[in-house]
């Protein structure tokens, strides 16, 4: 009888710490950043940013108004950034300026603009 007692009491502890197990790994996927999807800012002066799971990156298609433009993204689990001011004439045409990665994941990128 008392081996019976032992081995119920062994397996409710089995049972109790698989469920504690359990617990302990949903909090931590669920705290681990997840790769964010892909998008498409809108434009300020002819420019836009793009970004994808951790990456960002600014374009000009034509710049609509001469100034500095920076590209500016908005990091998950980490302080947002960009990486310097440019500065484009009207007119001009630019592929990719101001890429940045984020450690995590970019939520979110812009285009940061001034004239003076």
């Amino acid at each position: 009888m008392l081996d019976k007692v032992r081995s119920s009491k062994a397996a409710r502890n089995v049972a109790a710490g698989l469920s504690v197990a359990a617990l302990s790994l949903g909090a931590i996927a669920t705290i681990a950043p997840s790769a964010a999807a892909s998008g498409t800012s809108a434009k300020t002066n002819g420019c836009y940013s793009t970004w994808g799971s951790t990456g960002f990156v600014g374009h000009c298609n034509p710049v609509t108004v001469s100034g500095d433009f920076k590209n500016w993204g908005v990091c998950n689990y980490e302080a947002d950034f960009g990486n310097g001011w440019w500065y484009w004439g009207k007119g001009a045409y630019i592929d990719r300026f101001g890429t940045a990665e984020c450690t995590f994941a970019v939520s979110k990128s812009y285009i940061l603009y001034s004239n003076g």
